[in-house]
């Protein structure tokens, strides 16, 4: 029988180191999991963010297979008292009904079959500086946004309008250099339809993104993306570029190491920072077929009829 000494023993607890160790494990175990999460998280962002480029690869296909060409770039109707935003709509809003979204275009009802393209007078005369009367003209279209970037549904750089985090090439939808309609066929693209970019990301934690259904008057970088200097240009610490910054029109997106793209067949690629692009040529630019941009991949891929062959990274 038991004594009642040992009856009422108690058990012992844990020492103090005994409970550091468990807190130092439990810490380590922390630290290995945190990063592990955060890469399967940036995966399946950046498995969205291909996926809604998919969509819109086949959207612009379906356009051209109702329209004969591709969507323009942009356009603006020029009328006199017509509502249109400043300067005018993108190729975002052109093919809405392509991606289950024909309620929002309809809704909007934008004038885009009266305008020949935007040469003759780019400058609308509709609203200027704030959005369009209407929620509907800030409705957030859930394929225009990449899960990578961070959560604004509004774009402070283009006064107030929607963001969007896909711009075109505007070597393959228009309009050119001098705001004339050049949207291309898929047909027409003579480097070959696999080679070309139509859309990539532009994220807006360091950079501008874009302006969603519209081209904005505030800069071009609203509706397109550029080649430049290359992927991802990055501003100083504690900076972040604006609409008066030069790698306003870089692509960029917050993905480790490279940059969604949807190309001309509507393949999804996406491309390594490291993919060499020409170290002189400003963001601003407008290459053409006389300049040495097209020794580099990155311009050879933005322009559609440069007739070089181009080596696609894996």
């Amino acid at each position: 029988m038991a004594s009642p000494k040992a009856r009422f023993r108690k058990s012992a607890g844990f020492t103090l180191i005994e409970l550091l160790v468990v807190i130092a494990i439990i810490a380590i175990l922390i630290g290995l999991l945190l990063p592990a999460v955060q890469k399967v998280r940036e995966a399946a962002a950046r498995t969205k963010c291909s996926n809604n480029l998919k969509q819109i690869g086949l959207a612009l296909h379906m356009y051209q297979d109702s329209n004969g060409k591709l969507p323009a770039g942009w356009v603006t109707n020029n009328k006199s008292g017509v509502v249109a935003p400043s300067p005018g709509w993108s190729w975002q809003y052109l093919i809405l009904p392509m991606i289950e979204q024909g309620p929002l275009y309809t809704q909007i009802a934008a004038d885009v079959a009266t305008p020949a393209g935007c040469a003759a007078g780019c400058t609308a005369t509709g609203p200027q500086p704030t959005p369009l009367a209407g929620a509907f003209y800030l409705s957030q279209v859930p394929i225009y946004s990449c899960p990578s970037d961070r959560g604004d549904v509004i774009n402070s750089n283009y006064n107030g309008y929607t963001k969007t985090n896909y711009v075109c090439n505007r070597w393959v939808l228009g309009p050119d250099s001098g705001n004339n309609p050049a949207a291309l066929a898929v047909q027409t693209i003579t480097d070959g339809s696999s080679n070309t970019i139509i859309v990539g990301e532009r994220e807006m934690t360091f950079n501008v993104a874009g302006s969603s259904l519209i081209r904005h008057n505030n800069s071009s970088c609203s509706f397109e993306g550029r080649a430049g200097r290359g992927l991802n240009p990055r501003p100083a610490t504690g900076t972040v570029y604006n609409t008066g910054s030069e790698q306003r029109l870089a692509y960029s997106s917050n993905h480790t190491g490279g940059v969604n793209f949807v190309f001309g067949d509507g393949s999804v690629r996406f491309l390594s920072n490291s993919v060499d692009a020409d170290p002189q040529d400003a963001y601003t630019n407008f290459p053409t077929l006389d300049s040495n941009y097209v020794n580099f991949t990155l311009q050879k891929l933005q322009l559609p009829n440069d007739g070089l062959p181009v080596t696609l990274p894996n």
